[in-house]
């Protein structure tokens, strides 16, 4: 039996808001270095969380061949992670607040094309089983990373 698209983004956003966002939220401070020592020292929840959130962006590959969304979804995720991977190859200090930046940046455009394309996502395939959770992750990280990404901003720039 397919389930409502609607019914599904909608638990998946209230969780993300209610229950996981005020938690990870609270142990990523937007101006502090993010690095191997700074991620080390993330609690047990928060790393569970990045490591969901990495695989369901990995994930984006099983489903690129058919559905435009899930090329966004990765082409965003390996931008982002290019751009941080060449500041950390080249020793150059980024704050936890900047790679929020990142997020917003590159991750929304597949975020978006999740929602505008959500008539593809049925309950329970694969690829909705994905998009749903690409979703959750998405709205999570944005909750976090916009507030952490306008701090940094307001730093840099004073």
């Amino acid at each position: 039996m397919t389930m409502n698209v609607k019914s599904n983004l909608t638990i998946a956003a209230l969780a993300a808001c209610f229950v996981l966002i005020p938690a990870v939220a609270s142990a990523l401070p937007a101006l502090e270095e993010w690095n191997n020592v700074a991620r080390l020292a993330l609690p047990t929840y928060v790393k569970i969380w990045l490591g969901m959130m990495l695989l369901t962006n990995i994930a984006a590959l099983a489903f690129v061949k058919k559905h435009v969304a899930a090329r966004w979804v990765f082409v965003g995720f390996a931008i982002s992670h290019a751009i941080g991977m060449f500041f950390w190859s080249k020793n150059i200090p980024v704050l936890a607040g900047q790679i929020s930046l990142l997020h917003v940046v590159f991750w929304a455009p597949g975020a978006i094309m999740l929602l505008r394309r959500r008539a593809e996502i049925k309950i329970p395939t694969a690829y909705g089983i994905w998009a749903c959770l690409s979703l959750f992750f998405y709205v999570g990280s944005m909750l976090v990373d916009i507030p952490a990404g306008l701090t940094a901003i307001k730093h840099m720039f004073g």
